[in-house]
């Protein structure tokens, strides 16, 4: 109940009435832009990087200076590759030339910060407000990955020097912890033989969300399952400062029994790059910071280690352009399952500081270091490398540490660093955080030049970290799934249901089927999949008995989560979840997908649908028109909202025999065949189509059209056949379930639809390799890129379409066409990508409970 207060009237009424701040439209906006293509992220960073490279070198005395130096301008600058003859900017630069970094034009209060001062002189900068209230709104997004909302219990394991004197800033800063829910624990005061009172502590805190430096975190987990103290568990941990190790992401995991979501990021512009639900990588934060990995002065090659370059993209007071950070990473290549098109880094490896340099100009990473001391009986230890290449190992010692352990540390350290490399190992009570309050693994006084080495790290198939038993697995038990649909009919979003409940992990997800109208003549297809179907009759309007039986039905089925598809089903359904608390005690997790871009007209069914959806945990759009649409009348929030784009097979969809598909079809050789596969509904269109299709017959009087479908506009559209005198010319097939060995007898595909969301045939028929023609009309466009997979017409226009389908049948490149169809479909439309997604959500939405 306090949460959704704060999130819906005092945090807004706070930051955006009476502070005047953009931080939520800045989060909208962010939310929206993650769900971009790759290529249009890649092309909006470039140009808010010539945006900050223009106002570098006209305001800002140090940059204006050092371009001059250099002999280049901004208006060079014609691809990311060009900022190779740009200069680095160093923290010595900011260090001597600070005041010279202030532009010239900036008018009002800069907000002071420094860098944490581990290598003992801390930097000094500034920012603007503006570029504050952005951060925040990065560090939020990023947050919701994790599964936080605002208001919710937090608990931050953070850095908070001891001694701190009690005054007004500490004061007001109690009160934001109190509003927001945050309970801090300093590092600084964590006690090796009081951690099993820190992990009650947090035990009856039950946070929802806990964030904090990797080591503490690892040391606290560590505790916990010593101790035998169950956690009540949050819905992620996410681990930040300091590189979190493989065995430490293990540990944390099992004792907290929620998964961890790395971040990375440095003072100096604040968030780089978080993992989302999948974890596969770091999403860059793209928006606000420019990135580039560099090696030897050149562009690193994806997978391989690059120092960390950065660009602030927000701050226009005092901004860091091409900025050394001192770290290195690795970039990932390829799309993330999540559907996001912010770019990835594999891994961050550390500061080059943490690099250790052994024998031949070999360099350590420094996640080598963890491996090696896995198995051994040691608190804490510090490898730190002088300038004269000398290494001194520090270890605090647990308790069956002995001599022997001393000798085999000895021998573990010259494996990899070489058995001649100068090394010392010292026996010590307390190894001192730095001034931040992190504990830092490696610490070297050695330069390294990352073009000219390679990096040594651990094989991670032969040494796994030490296993705790159990698992996060062990907590797991099968969700129970209930899709609510008004039937099975043959229909697109009726074969995404069949396609999930077919495809999911069924070790997890345990589906059933509720009709609220009808079977529909796809149910048979549930016997052979052993996924029930229960079938409530539903009156008309919303019926009150029927969310009470699908409430009961909920509870009798031990229903986790309820995925509705469609209006009408949504409202039952989120209401039933509702009632259902009553019957079992809780409610189940809700999401809905959103098929079409359909919206009541009447302000009833406008205020029921807004209502549902205030009541789902999650509404998925399948495209991202469905999804500003969804923004502009559902008026919700857009941390619900979420895009999943839908999926085909494209190992059953693919080019195939065309002469033996034309010859099941008797359609000649030598004619132009144009198929639609598509229910025979009004929204569909035929009529534009069929009257487009006498047009084309025109100039070529021996095509051929093939309608593949049934629906309550059959008999209307068989009449308007025959009005037009294109009896034999037209062919209405029905229903089939061979469309695979189909559509490659056609030589282009069309779609006159007045509204689509992501259509399937779309994308089965790009799958199978055939240029299209559709109406620019909701997702249509994401998949048909006009002009280079097919065209695109206004609806409802059938000149229009005549026009391009005679177009792409006289094309020369229209099997280029299909083929970059194809191409697209694999790379964004594929069946795994779609179930892989959604079983993400799922685990996402039921930690929200």
């Amino acid at each position: 109940m306090y949460a959704s207060l704060f999130q819906s009237v005092l945090f807004p009424l706070y930051e955006t009435h009476l502070r005047k701040r953009d931080t939520l439209r800045a989060l909208s906006e962010l939310e929206q832009s993650q769900w971009r293509r790759p290529e249009e992220v890649a092309e909006d960073a470039f140009r808010r990087l010539l945006e900050a490279l223009r106002h570098a070198e006209q305001n800002i005395p140090f940059y204006r200076r050092r371009f001059a130096e250099y002999g280049v301008r901004a208006s060079q600058v014609k691809a990311p590759e060009d900022l190779a003859a740009f200069p680095i900017l160093t923290k010595e630069d900011v260090r001597k030339h600070g005041e010279e970094l202030v532009a010239e034009t900036f008018q009002g209060k800069l907000h002071p910060s420094s860098t944490g001062g581990s290598t003992g002189d801390p930097m000094r900068f500034a920012f603007d407000h503006a570029t504050y209230e952005r951060r925040v709104a990065a560090a939020m997004r990023a947050d919701g990955w994790a599964g936080a909302e605002m208001g919710e219990k937090e608990l931050h394991v953070w850095g908070r020097p001891p001694g701190e004197k009690k005054g007004f800033a500490t004061t007001k800063r109690a009160i934001h912890e109190a509003v927001w829910r945050r309970k801090y624990i300093s590092t600084f005061h964590l006690r090796a033989d009081r951690l099993g009172e820190t992990v009650r502590e947090i035990a009856a805190y039950a946070p929802r969300v806990v964030v904090g430096y990797t080591t503490p975190l690892f040391l606290i987990a560590r505790a916990a399952l010593e101790h035998g103290i169950e956690i009540p568990p949050p819905r992620g941990i996410i681990t930040a400062a300091e590189k979190v190790f493989d065995h430490q992401r293990e540990v944390i995991e099992r004792a907290f029994g929620a998964p961890v979501f790395d971040r990375y990021g440095c003072r100096e512009v604040m968030l780089i790059g978080a993992e989302c639900e999948r974890h596969e990588g770091l999403h860059l934060h793209a928006e606000g910071v420019f990135v580039e990995l560099l090696s030897g002065g050149r562009p690193a090659a994806v997978g391989t280690p690059g120092e960390v370059v950065v660009t602030d993209l927000y701050n226009r007071a005092m901004p860091f352009i091409r900025y050394r950070n001192e770290d290195v990473a690795i970039a990932k290549a390829g799309a993330c399952a999540c559907g996001r098109g912010l770019p990835r880094l594999a891994s961050v490896e550390g500061r080059t500081l943490d690099l250790i340099l052994g024998e031949d100009s070999r360099i350590v990473a420094g996640e080598m270091f963890p491996f090696l001391f896995k198995d051994l009986p040691v608190e804490r230890y510090q490898v730190h490398q002088r300038a004269d290449r000398t290494v001194t190992l520090k270890i605090v010692p647990g308790p069956d540490y002995g001599p022997e352990v001393t000798k085999l540390v000895d021998e573990r350290l010259r494996l990899v660093l070489g058995p001649n490399a100068p090394l010392d190992v010292q026996l010590v009570r307390d190894i001192p955080l730095t001034a931040a309050g992190k504990h830092r693994v490696t610490v070297s006084e050695v330069p390294v030049d990352l073009g000219s080495v390679t990096i040594t790290r651990p094989n991670r198939e032969r040494d796994q970290p030490t296993s705790l038993g159990g698992g996060l697995g062990s907590r797991r038990l099968r969700t129970r799934v209930a899709h609510v649909v008004l039937g099975l009919r043959a229909g697109g979003l009726e074969r995404v249901v069949l396609d999930l409940v077919q495809g999911m992990d069924r070790a997890r997800f345990d589906p059933m089927i509720i009709a609220l109208d009808e079977p529909g003549e796809l149910a048979p297809r549930l016997a052979p999949m052993d996924v029930p179907l229960r079938l409530l009759r539903r009156g008309q309007g919303l019926d009150p008995a029927v969310i009470g039986d699908l409430a009961e039905l909920f509870g009798r089925e031990g229903i986790d989560l309820v995925h509705t598809h469609n209006p009408r089903p949504h409202v039952h359904g989120a209401l039933a979840a509702l009632a259902a608390r009553r019957v079992i005690g809780k409610r189940p997790r809700v999401v809905h997908t959103k098929h079409g871009r359909n919206y009541p007209d009447d302000a009833g069914r406008v205020l029921a649908s807004r209502m549902a959806s205030a009541l789902s945990d999650r509404i998925v759009a399948v495209s991202d028109d469905a999804r500003r649409v969804a923004l502009e009348i559902e008026r919700g929030s857009a941390r619900r909202l979420v895009t999943i784009r839908n999926g085909v097979d494209t190992r059953v969809y693919e080019p195939g025999d065309a002469a033996r598909a034309r010859q099941a079809l008797d359609v000649p050789a030598d004619v132009l065949h144009v198929g639609c596969v598509a229910r025979l509904s009004a929204e569909k269109d035929h009529a534009t189509l069929i009257q487009a299709f006498a047009r084309v017959r025109t100039s070529h009087p021996g095509a051929r059209l093939t309608l593949v479908g049934d629906g309550p506009e059959r008999e209307a559209l068989e009449a308007l056949v025959k009005k037009f005198g294109l009896q034999g010319a037209v062919h209405f097939l029905g229903h089939r379930d061979d469309v695979p060995v189909l559509l490659p007898g056609f030589d282009l595909f069309t779609l006159a639809s007045r509204t689509e969301g992501t259509s399937l045939t779309l994308l089965e028929a790009a799958a199978a390799g055939l240029p299209i023609v559709a109406t620019r009309v909701g997702g249509n466009p994401e998949i048909v890129t006009h002009g280079e997979t097919g065209l695109l017409v206004p609806a409802g226009e059938p000149a229009a379409l005549a026009d391009a389908i005679s177009s792409v049948w006289t094309r020369p490149d229209r099997a280029q066409m299909g083929r970059a169809g194809r191409a697209l479909v694999q790379a964004r439309y594929g069946i795994g990508q779609m179930i892989s997604a959604y079983e993400t959500l799922y685990a996402e939405v039921l930690r929200l409970a």
